[in-house]
This record gives C-alpha cells, structure tokens and sequence, in this order.
C-alpha cells in the first residue's frame, strides 16, 4: 500500500503539502499544476487515505439502483451476477449487494445505478453517496462515472442473423411502472430496424404483457392465421419462452423454419434447447468492469470515466 512518502519521493513535494492537498485543502496556496502532479501520482501508486482504507477493511454495502428492470425475486439475476463477479473484480474484498428502492435512501457506500433515471432520481440517489456508477442510460454527470452500452452498434451487428429473411416480426412487451414504461422503446427500436430492411408489416408487430404466457398467446395466435414471419425479433426472453412452446407445439423449427433474434437485458428465465439467437445487453465483462469502476471511486480515484461496451450476438445451437 502507497504511502504519502512514496508519493513525495516521486514528486519531490512534501508529504505534508500533499496531505493537505489529497484532502482538498482551499486554504493551501499550491498551483493546479501541482495538484495534477499530486492526484495522478497517487492514483498511480494506488494511495489510500487511512480513514478510507479503514473504512475499506470491513465490508462494503454497495447499492443496486434497477427498478426500471423487471426483476423475478426469486431468480435476481443483476444480483446473482454482481455476487458472481465480485471475487474476481475485487479479491479479498467483503461486499453486500442491497437492493434499493425508488425515492428511498439507503445506508449505502457507492451505488451501481442501472437504466434511465430522472434528475429527482438521481437527487436521491446521491443523497446516499457520491460515489456512483450509471449503467446504460443517458445520466452524464461530472462526478460519476458512466458505462454506456452501444445498442446501436450491437442491432447492426446482429442483423446478418435475420435480414435476408422475407419477412420481420416484432413479439415484445410493457410494462408500466411509476412515471416510466418499459419496453416501449426496445418496440420503436425494433420497428425502426424492420422498416429499414423494407420487412414491415403491421400485422407482425405485436406487444402484450411481460411474461412467458403472453409470448405463447401472440405466437400461437399468429400461427393459427398463418401470419408467422420467417424470422422475428423478440423483446425479452420470458417472452422468447412462451414463443418457442408455441413454436414447439406447431412442429415449427427455431432456427430452420423460423428464426429467433432475443433481446436478453436481466436472464429472467433458462430457455428451453433451440437455435436461436441472444442480443446480450449486460455482458459478462459489464459487471467486473461496473464493480472496478466504483471501488476504483472508492478507493480515492477522482477522475471521472465513461466506459462504451458492446454486446455481442451469442448464437445458440
């Protein structure tokens, strides 16, 4: 562990001025310069003051902000893989994942804060720490860092899967939650894709609930009018589920006859076997590097980071 010695040795300024400078002294008369100097080199040397490394040796009580996602309770994946990840983002280190609620505040060390919030959400938010991570949404902050996953750059990716089909579909869902819509978005998203392919048709885009029993419904519907596309694009998979018992039942073959393109946000639910096709929005590589990133605030790092991950389509056989 750096010490304030090791940070004078390589910057030839006293331990005392650096001291007072790491813990933002305005009365200190210092160039900015030097502070620079100061900040960057202790960020290097991964100095940490000792009250904050004190804090740190107990366990940390880290904030999950994701009511905008539809969450199984029993089956809490953004939780699961936050708890999956954190032994190899931050070895030795003890961390407590809390689920947070809207509007509340909570006895809290740093928040990972997932989705769209609005300027009182994030007031909030910060009412419990500063130490914050967003995580794809449009929240810019100063102070924060961001991690933004590059959808766009993800669809174009995918559609080689789907685009020489003769038709595209849309089997998605909503949800209405306090002062925000789920799911509209990823319908105007999809829409705007199949109209570009010249694919559209009105007939084939079709939104009912968020569950398992709404994807059969729709599925089996456009089966018994024999308006099933040859490839659609589905808006979750708990609805993808209900999609290929409808499929299954009517002897039609996922990835044969019909090709799947899943939107896969939070794993709701274990797909059954099939060929098909998952849009991956929260990779793997997003919770180490979400986890990183907030202990690196933590830890006494004061520079803000914008970090731009993009998925990659995962093909299932």
């Amino acid at each position: 562990m750096a010490t304030l010695k090791d940070i004078s040795k390589r910057t030839g300024v006293s331990a005392t001025t650096i001291s007072r400078v790491l813990n933002n002294d305005e009365t200190l008369a210092v160039s900015e310069e030097t502070k620079r100097v100061i900040f960057e080199t202790a960020y290097e040397l991964g100095y940490m003051p000792p009250r904050r490394r004190k804090q740190l040796e107990s366990t940390l009580k880290i904030g999950v902000a994701d009511w905008k996602v539809i969450v199984n309770p029993e089956q809490d994946e953004n939780l699961n893989a936050l708890k999956f990840f954190s032994e190899s983002a931050a070895p030795g280190q003890k961390i407590e994942y809390i689920r947070m609620r809207q509007g509340e505040l909570a006895d809290v060390d740093g928040i990972l804060a997932f989705g769209e919030l609005t300027d009182n959400e994030v007031s909030v938010l910060l009412q419990s720490t500063r130490y914050i991570t967003f995580i794809n949404g449009s929240t810019r902050s100063t102070d924060n860092d961001c991690i933004q996953v590059d959808l766009d750059r993800a669809w174009e990716r995918a559609l080689p899967y789907i685009a020489d089909a003769d038709s595209i579909g849309y089997i998605g869902g909503f949800y209405q939650g306090n002062g925000y819509m789920i799911g509209l978005r990823r319908e105007e998203n999809a829409t705007a894709l199949i109209k570009r392919l010249g694919k559209y048709r009105p007939s084939q885009i079709q939104v009912g609930a968020f569950s398992k029993a709404a994807g059969y419904h729709i599925m089996q519907e456009m089966i018994a009018q024999k308006n099933n596309p040859e490839a659609i694009i589905i808006g979750s998979d708990i609805i993808a589920a209900g999609v290929l018992e409808a499929l299954k039942e009517a002897g039609i073959d996922s990835g044969k006859d019909v090709r799947l393109l899943i939107y896969q946000d939070v794993q709701s639910v274990q797909l059954p076997e099939g060929q098909y096709a998952i849009l991956k929005v929260y990779p793997n590589i997003l919770w180490k590097k979400a986890i990183q990133m907030l202990l690196e605030q933590l830890y006494g790092r004061t520079e803000t980071i914008t970090t731009v991950i993009t998925p990659k389509l995962l093909i299932k056989d």
